[in-house]
Parts: C-alpha cells; structure tokens; sequence
C-alpha cells in the first residue's frame, strides 16, 4: 500500500473524512507535490498540548470542509514539538532534534502553530501563523497565501524576459512578496540579485549572511543579559558599560539587538544616576529601530524624560 492509500486508510479507521496526503519529512513530500501537482503544508505543531494546535487540526485541518476546499493541493508534514511525557517518548530524540533544527532554519518565530508553505520545489514562499475560529476563516488564510505565490511566480516569469537591472528589480519584486525569513531560502536568486546590483542599491547584499549574523550576535548578547543579571553591585557597572559599549561596536550589528543592547546600556547609567547618558542611550535605542515592539515604550522614556528628569537635572533638584 503507497503512502497516500495509507494515509486514506488510517483516516478512515480513525473515523474522519480526513484524507490529505501526508508525508514523513519535506524530502519524502517532494516527489507526491511534484507528481500530483501539489504544494507542502509544512505544520509547526504541539499538537497533543497546545489548544491552538488541537484547534487547528481537529476543527479544521480534519474537517471535510477543508478536505473538499484543499485535498487535491496539498501534501501535509509535520513537525512536532511534544511535551507530555507519552508523547515525548513516542518520537525519537533524533526526531525531536530535528525539528527544533527545522524550527530555527526556516526562523519560526510566530508561536505555534504555524503552517509554512513551500512549493513543489521545496521553497517557502507563505505562512500562515495560528489557527483561526472557523474552517471558512483558515481557507481564506489560504488563498491569501495561494496569491502570494502567484505574486511572486509572475515577478521571476516577468524577469526571465529582461537584463540587467530590470531583471535584478523583477526578481527583488518576487522576493519581497514571500515572508523575510523565507527569502534567503533562494540563494540562486538572491546571488544574481547581487550579481546585476553590485551597488547593492536594492538592498539584498546581507540577505544570506544576516540570519546566521543575527543569531550569532543574539546569542552574544544573551550572554551579556545573563551576566548583567548577575553583576549588579556598584563596583560591577563600569565594567557592564564597557561590555555593552563593546557589543555596540559589532560589525553589521541588527538593529534590533543594537536597540536592546542601547536600552540595556541606559538601564546601567540609571544605576549610576547619569540621568544625561540615560536619555542618550534611549535615544539611540529608539533611533536604532523605531518600528520595533519595543520602540512605544522607548518613545514614552524619551518624552519622560525630555519633559521631566532632565529638566530637574538642570534644576538640580535630582
């Protein structure tokens, strides 16, 4: 019995309608998406723990409205992230390794569960983050993503047919369409992106480089938090400031790390009543990244203290 038959079979037995094809691993999704035309719903789960995740795979991945609206487009993989002792021990630790490996190589930063879409070739191109209340809503979720890759399918269509830059803003329009951290996944087009702009006037120079920077760099600025939590006598603060001044000189630092090492920087100064260095420091936090999560409360710290500390500093009433 092939692997889709089985699928049918067990669906059946369970006692669902539920018969979309699935598969072990991307690798084994590829050739059924190249043979019937289908594309690969990559599910970031913890299905037997997380009531999104139970949500979204028993009230609507397993619905016969959603086998009738997407059976014959996709090829599901999951990817499984246990807790519950049984279920822990049900999937190898191999297995477990793996999938957090594959949680952080296509940047899943959005919680689960999260279904990654990937064509027939095995590149991202859309995701669609939690679950949603009804069948209906979680399709349309889907088709959002269908244009996304139609989006992106006519801009490189569009590009085999020009030169030079043309060509390279053809395929900066296809590239833009998908999600950021899908984009260094085409490393064909991001290297002839750059080969057509060697100015870099697009932008996509540090598309390859930047996740591996990013990680590198947060792990080196969590372990400067780590130490700052451990260290916050008086006689340790200079040597913090320095440490921090240091990581504010990382080559290409991302701004959202700059951000939080400048913020962090200032929350040292306040320690020390530099009331002047604190502003600076969350002025620059804010400069650093001012569409951030962080950015509105750093905008009320700059005004707080635009309106108030630093007025009482010149008054030396503090």
């Amino acid at each position: 019995m092939n692997k889709i038959a089985t699928c049918v079979m067990m669906g059946l037995l369970a006692g669902t309608a539920w018969a979309l094809p699935q598969a072990a691993s991307v690798e084994a999704a590829l050739p059924i998406a190249k043979e019937q035309g289908r594309d690969i719903m990559l599910e970031f789960t913890g299905k037997e723990w997380c009531p999104p995740c139970i949500h979204l795979r028993t009230k609507i991945l397993e619905t016969a409205e959603f086998e009738q609206a997407v059976g014959d487009k996709y090829v599901l993989v999951e990817v499984v992230f246990p807790r519950l002792p049984a279920a822990v021990a049900a999937i190898p630790e191999e297995q477990r390794n793996a999938n957090e490996k594959l949680l952080v190589h296509h940047r899943i930063e959005t919680g689960l569960p999260t279904v990654l879409l990937l064509d027939e070739k095995g590149q991202p191109y859309a995701q669609v983050a939690g679950a949603r209340r009804t069948t209906a809503e979680y399709l349309k979720e889907l088709e959002a993503a269908a244009a996304v890759r139609a989006t992106r399918d006519a801009a490189f269509a569009r590009a085999a047919g020009l030169q030079g830059m043309d060509r390279a803003k053809a395929l900066v329009e296809g590239l833009n369409a998908i999600p950021e951290n899908c984009r260094d996944k085409y490393v064909d087009v991001v290297n002839e992106i750059n080969a057509l702009d060697p100015q870099n006037t697009l932008g996509y120079a540090r598309v390859l480089t930047r996740f591996d920077n990013y990680r590198k760099q947060d792990a080196e600025l969590k372990a400067i938090f780590d130490h700052l939590r451990n260290n916050r006598q008086a006689e340790a603060l200079p040597g913090n400031i320095a440490m921090l001044e240091k990581f504010l000189q990382t080559p290409d630092l991302e701004p959202e790390l700059a951000q939080m090492a400048w913020r962090a920087l200032g929350d040292t100064y306040a320690f020390q009543r530099r009331y002047k260095e604190v502003y600076e420091a969350y002025k620059n936090a804010l400069e650093a990244a001012p569409d951030s999560r962080l950015a509105p409360r750093l905008k009320s710290s700059v005004l707080h203290y635009e309106q108030n500390i630093l007025p009482a500093v010149e008054r030396g009433e503090i």
